[in-house]
């Protein structure tokens, strides 16, 4: 068994190229039959940064231009974007949240001379922005059961390398307690779980397919997820899964009959988190110790000791020399922040939280502008009408909790499950102020036997 310390271990070239090619004909044959260029963008888009991630051996090497080939794709994937979109007003509800942040980022950035890793940061909001358009084009354009199951397609691509990472062996080793991670030969755990939970909230979001269906395609992505064995993302998917089973299975019976399902439900998924929490209780054993002290896991960086740095896998003591650096700081470094990714001249690990990042590198107003935007978003999802108003909200509080111990919104990774997110959420918020009761949108349909032309 191959085990390698904190970057894990591309798969063998000899397995890893075929399974790429074989899954890139397979989602190009499906995408030929589409007939909406916004949702065979949306697949290209997930399904390229997958492959790049994959190919991490060389793909996070500097390019000519001095941009990694990770990023160099993202960029043009972006670009790509760019043209496939349709044309939207600038007060479009979609970019508006995003103005501030951009703003913080122009700001800080240039005052900083921070300016490469401005544009870099830049870009992947860019990469947001683009993809939750391109998923409102095309819930407009074929419906959400239609492009969910696409999609999913694009993450098969993933879950079959995680399949052949179990097949071969080839695992990373992340944990002081001996654990090991099967992340398809990702680099980081952390990257490849958020897209494991990207392809768990397109099933989640799926409603006409049948619930044993539907709950086993759930139970495999969480599987799938566990393997991966990053803690925080086991955590931050469990509000949308749970609110998900909850709905999906109480709608099978009458209303009298629903609350004594929901509290049997309650039971049981109680008894399966106490059952986890048991078997796993060495690793979840910081919780406890967290919800006990609470705040007082943050102190000064010459009071942590050696047991505060076990917390959390030594979040809390990480956090405590960001947020004292700033506390530390100027007053106009603590407004505007000292730039973007300035962090890597101080400390030896990004923040892992995201409000922690924006306080250190944006300070109090991109803090401020980044809680503006997940505040929209959310508003949004709460004025849906007539439609999965609570898988959204579960939605948005499970990318909510991921920030708080890692950091999606640094990653394009993360971007995916925002960008799908939010263009869903969008869509359904417009969708209700047209009228909930209106036919659904023109285009491709499923049927029992494949995929059908669904006349307008």
């Amino acid at each position: 068994m191959d085990q390698i310390g904190a970057i894990g271990a591309a798969l063998p070239a000899y397995v890893l190229l075929p399974t790429l090619l074989l899954s890139a004909a397979l989602l190009t044959a499906l995408l030929a039959r589409v007939r909406s260029v916004s949702a065979s963008f949306a697949c290209f888009a997930i399904w390229t940064r997958c492959a790049l991630s994959a190919l991490h051996d060389f793909t996070f090497s500097a390019s000519p231009i001095g941009m990694s080939y990770t990023a160099l794709g993202s960029v043009m994937i972006s670009i790509i974007g760019l043209f496939v979109l349709r044309w939207r007003r600038l007060s479009d509800i979609v970019l508006l949240p995003f103005y501030p942040l951009i703003a913080c980022y122009l700001i800080s950035g240039i005052h900083s001379a921070q300016v490469g890793p401005m544009n870099v940061a830049l870009s992947k909001f860019l990469y947001l922005i683009v993809l939750a358009l391109a998923i409102k084009d095309a819930l407009d354009d074929i419906g959400p059961e239609r492009l969910f199951r696409l999609l999913l397609w694009a993450f098969a691509l993933p879950l079959l390398l995680q399949i052949l990472s179990i097949a071969l062996g080839v695992v990373k080793a992340g944990e002081a307690d001996g654990s090991v991670s099967y992340i398809g030969g990702f680099h980081h755990e952390a990257a490849f779980s958020v897209v494991l939970a990207s392809a768990v909230l397109c099933i989640c979001m799926m409603q006409r397919v049948g619930t044993i269906a539907k709950i086993a395609l759930i139970f495999y992505g969480l599987a799938a997820i566990i393997l991966a064995n990053y803690r925080t993302a086991m955590i931050a998917i469990l509000p949308l899964v749970g609110v998900v089973l909850v709905t999906e299975v109480t709608r099978r019976f009458v209303p009298r009959q629903r609350g004594i399902v929901l509290g049997v439900m309650g039971l049981a998924l109680g008894a399966a988190l106490l059952a986890g929490g048991y078997m796993e209780s060495e690793r979840f054993a910081d919780l406890g110790t967290v919800a006990q002290e609470g705040t007082g896991i943050i102190k000064r960086p010459e009071m942590i000791s050696d047991d505060d740095r076990r917390i959390l896998s030594g979040r809390g003591a990480i956090w405590s020399n960001y947020i004292y650096g700033w506390y530390d700081a100027k007053p106009l470094n603590k407004l505007i922040g000292f730039g973007p990714d300035a962090w890597t001249k101080v400390f030896p690990l990004y923040a892992h939280n995201t409000v922690v990042s924006f306080l250190y590198e944006l300070g109090l107003t991109g803090v401020a502008a980044l809680l503006f935007l997940w505040g929209w978003m959310l508003g949004l999802a709460l004025l849906v009408r007539g439609g999965p108003r609570l898988q959204l909200v579960a939605g948005h509080f499970s990318f909510f909790v991921l920030n708080m111990a890692t950091m999606p919104m640094w990653m394009i990774e993360g971007m995916i499950f925002y960008g799908i997110l939010c263009g869903y959420t969008v869509y359904w918020f417009m969708r209700s102020r047209r009228g909930a009761g209106q036919a659904p949108a023109p285009g491709f349909h499923t049927t029992a036997v494949g995929w059908d032309r669904h006349p307008a």
